[in-house]
């Protein structure tokens, strides 16, 4: 697993494991905006392909702690969820808030990516896409 050191440490936070092949990243910082997004960018594309690497196909991003979403951050999480399936994994989001549910409802991007109220619910519906019908 990646360790975070520094600053990232206290931004971001990483949770895996074998069962379900998960990879749960949690953003701590309150906003992902413009101001955030220079340094977490690289530091979560490097952490995701670290895990895509050890097999994890998986992958929550808990933004239960995010207040505030602005293009960038937007932005962020779109190369992430690209970086993800080209790596044949699976990406959802958790614990996003109503301003948040609704910029995605705006911009569509709920169409693109799959949020859920918990993790264990996010882990179930990533498990069950997998599976062949």
């Amino acid at each position: 697993m990646a360790d975070l050191e520094g600053e990232l440490a206290f931004r971001l936070d990483t949770e895996e494991s074998r069962e379900g092949n998960l990879f749960v990243l949690t953003i701590k910082d309150s906003c992902l905006n413009y101001s955030s997004t220079d340094t977490l960018k690289p530091a979560m594309k490097e952490v995701i392909q670290g895990a895509l690497d050890r097999g994890r196909r998986n992958f929550v991003i808990n933004m239960r702690s995010v207040g505030v979403v602005d293009s960038c951050g937007l932005s962020v999480l779109i190369s992430l969820k690209k970086q993800v399936e080209q790596g044949g994994g699976r990406l959802a989001l958790v614990g996003l808030n109503g301003m948040i549910q609704r910029l995605f409802g705006v911009t569509r991007l709920d169409k693109a990516f799959a949020a859920y109220e918990t993790r264990e619910s996010a882990l179930q519906a990533l498990q069950s896409q997998a599976s062949p019908s």
